[in-house]
């Protein structure tokens, strides 16, 4: 579960419209928060009708703007959106602290 703050700045990246910076506090708010995973902050995204959409890959996740790439990156992933959104749930700090980490 989110904290307001934390939904918060989510949604103000997501105004900037730039792939990075939303990359980036989801990431925060994945350090942060123990107990959040990729799918609370997808969930944020959805209820705000935001433009970002978060896609889970075998090494972590992506953001892409906007319905259409959301479409693309599931066709190239080889994923359905329910298979995305199941991966997003499994999807925590720990998961984000083992793939920022160096091999």
């Amino acid at each position: 579960m989110l904290r307001p703050d934390q939904r918060h700045a989510l949604l103000l990246a997501d105004r900037t419209l730039d792939l990075d910076e939303v990359h980036e506090a989801v990431s925060y708010v994945l350090s942060v928060n123990p107990n959040a995973t990729l799918m609370d902050c997808e969930m944020a995204f959805r209820d705000a009708a935001a433009h970002s959409y978060l896609i889970s890959t075998g090494d972590g996740f992506r953001v892409v703007i906007g319905m259409f790439a959301w479409r693309v990156a599931l066709g190239k992933e080889r994923i359905s959106a329910e298979q995305n959104h199941g991966r997003l749930l499994q999807y925590s700090r720990v998961a984000a602290s083992q793939a920022s980490s160096p091999a």
